[in-house]
C-alpha cells in the first residue's frame, strides 16, 4: 500500500513537472512573440515615412468603410471562432474553365455579416460561400487546440503570394500560441512533399516560428483565429503587413547587382502551343540588348525563392516583364528610392499598380500594348503581345548606361513580328 502511494506521488510529481515545463515553454514563446511584434513595429515606424503611412492608413479606412457599408456594419478585424468548421477546397482558380475562383475554407453562419471569412480581390468577393459540408458523410477531424486560418495552398506561384499569402504573416507574429492552418489544392499534403518554393515561402512568412498545419480532411477546430486579408490583389497592403514584410527581409542577404531584368523567356517562350503562356514578342532580343549594357538578366523560375528575393533586394534598379514573378516583389517591404519598371503584356485593370506602388513608390507601369494574340481556344493572359518599343525605351533608358536607339526599337519590333508569324504558322490565333 505504501509502495503504491509512493508510486502515485512520484507520478503526480512527474506530471506536474511536465505541466510546469509546458507552461514555461508557452510563456517563453509568448514573450518571444511579444518582443518580435514590438521590434517589427518599431522598425516599421522608422522605415516607413509619415506621408506613406498616412496614404496606407487612408486606403485602410476607405476599405473598412466599404466593408461596413456592404456587410451590415460588420467590422474588418481579427475574429476568434469557437467550434469553427473548415471545408477542404472544392474548386480554386478555375473561372476560365467555368468553375469557381474560390470555393472552400471556413464554413459561414451568415455570409452577409462575416466579411473576414470572404476572399476578396480589390473590392469584390470572389468566393462562393459554403455554409454546410459538401459531403456530410465524410469523416471530420477534430483539432483540440488553436488554429490560425491561412487559406489555400496552391501550385500557382503568383496567386499563392498575391492572392492567398497575406493572412499568414500577421498570424505568425500574433503573440498567442497556435498552428497555421492551410488547405492544399492539388498540392502536397505534407511539409516534406511541398515544392521547394512553397516551403521557402511558408518559412519566410513565419518569423514567429509557428507550426504549419496542412489539412486535407474536413476539420472542426476548438478555436480558429481568422486574420483578415492583409493584402488583396489590386489593392494596397495594410500598414502592419508592410512593416512585417520589412522585418522578414532580415532573413535575406542582398546580392548587389546593379540593374536587374526579370525575364519570362524561359517560362513562356511563346514559340509553340505548349509554350504560349503569356509574354511580349521580341523579349529574347531585349534580353540581349540589355545584357550588352551590363544589365543582369534573371529567370526567376530557375532560382530558389530566397535567391530571387536576395537579388531583388540588392538591385539598384529593377525592370520586370509583367507576370507571376513580379509578385515575388510583394514579399519585400518598402523601398522608397528603388526604381522599378514593369513592362506590361496586357491591359491593366484598375488598381493593379497598387500592390507594387505601396512597396516601390517610384514604380512605372509601361503600357505599350499594340496588339495581343492568343490561341483560338485560349485566354488573353496567355497571349503574345506586340509592343510599341519606343514607349518601352523611353521608360527604361534612364536606368541604362546606354539608351536603346531608334534602330534597336525597330529591330525589336521586327523580331516581335517574326515571332508572331512563326507562332501563327503552328497554331490558330485570334486577336484579343
Amino acid at each position: 500500500m505504501v509502495l503504491r502511494r509512493s508510486a502515485l506521488v512520484v507520478a503526480v510529481m512527474a506530471w506536474n513537472g511536465v505541466l510546469r515545463e509546458e507552461a514555461m515553454q508557452r510563456i517563453l514563446r509568448l514573450g518571444f512573440r511579444w518582443r518580435l511584434w514590438l521590434a517589427l513595429r518599431c522598425q516599421g515606424y522608422r522605415r516607413v515615412p509619415s506621408a506613406h503611412r498616412r496614404w496606407l492608413r487612408a486606403q485602410e479606412r476607405q476599405w473598412q468603410g466599404w466593408i461596413r457599408q456592404h456587410y451590415g456594419g460588420a467590422p474588418w478585424r481579427v475574429e476568434r471562432l469557437r467550434g469553427a468548421e473548415v471545408q477542404p477546397f472544392v474548386d480554386l482558380l478555375n473561372r476560365p474553365s467555368g468553375g469557381e475562383a474560390y470555393c472552400g475554407g471556413v464554413l459561414f453562419n451568415d455570409p452577409q455579416s462575416e466579411p473576414v471569412l470572404h476572399h476578396f480581390r480589390g473590392d469584390q468577393a470572389i468566393d462562393r460561400p459554403l455554409s454546410h459540408w459538401v459531403d456530410p458523410d465524410r469523416a471530420v477531424s477534430i483539432h483540440p487546440g488553436r488554429l490560425f486560418w491561412c487559406g489555400p495552398l496552391a501550385l500557382h506561384f503568383g496567386h499563392q503570394i498575391a492572392d492567398f499569402g497575406s493572412r499568414v504573416l500577421m498570424a505568425s507574429v500574433d503573440p498567442r500560441d497556435g498552428e497555421l492552418l492551410w488547405l492544399p489544392w492539388r498540392a502536397a499534403t505534407s511539409w516534406n512533399d511541398l515544392l521547394p518554393w512553397q516551403r521557402s515561402l511558408l518559412t519566410y512568412l513565419n518569423p514567429g516560428g509557428k507550426r504549419h498545419c496542412i489539412a486535407s480532411d474536413p476539420l472542426r477546430a476548438r478555436e480558429l483565429v481568422v486574420v483578415p486579408q492583409q493584402a488583396r490583389m489590386r489593392s494596397a497592403p495594410s500598414l502592419a503587413h508592410l512593416e512585417a514584410l520589412g522585418w522578414c527581409e532580415r532573413a535575406l542577404t542582398p546580392r548587389p547587382g546593379g540593374v536587374v531584368y526579370v525575364s519570362r523567356t524561359r517560362f513562356a517562350a511563346c514559340r509553340s502551343a505548349a509554350t504560349l503562356l503569356g509574354a511580349f514578342a521580341g523579349e529574347a532580343l531585349l534580353e540581349q540588348l540589355l545584357q550588352e549594357r551590363g544589365v543582369r538578366v534573371v529567370h526567376p523560375e530557375t532560382l530558389p525563392l530566397q535567391e530571387q528575393l536576395a537579388i531583388y533586394l540588392g538591385a539598384e534598379a529593377l525592370i520586370v516583364a509583367e507576370g507571376s514573378a513580379q509578385h515575388g516583389l510583394e514579399l519585400l517591404g518598402l523601398h522608397s528610392h528603388k526604381p522599378l519598371v514593369v513592362i506590361c503584356r496586357r491591359e491593366q485593370l484598375s488598381g493593379m499598380e497598387l500592390p507594387l506602388l505601396a512597396r516601390f513608390p517610384k514604380v512605372k507601369f509601361v503600357q505599350a500594348l499594340q496588339q495581343q494574340w492568343m490561341a483560338v481556344d485560349g485566354v488573353a493572359w496567355n497571349g503574345l503581345a506586340l509592343l510599341d518599343w519606343h514607349l518601352v525605351a523611353s521608360a527604361i533608358n534612364p536606368l541604362l548606361t546606354q539608351p536603346l536607339l531608334a534602330s534597336e526599337c525597330l529591330a525589336l519590333q521586327r523580331a516581335g513580328e517574326d515571332q508572331l508569324r512563326a507562332l501563327a504558322a503552328q497554331i490558330s490565333l485570334k486577336s484579343a
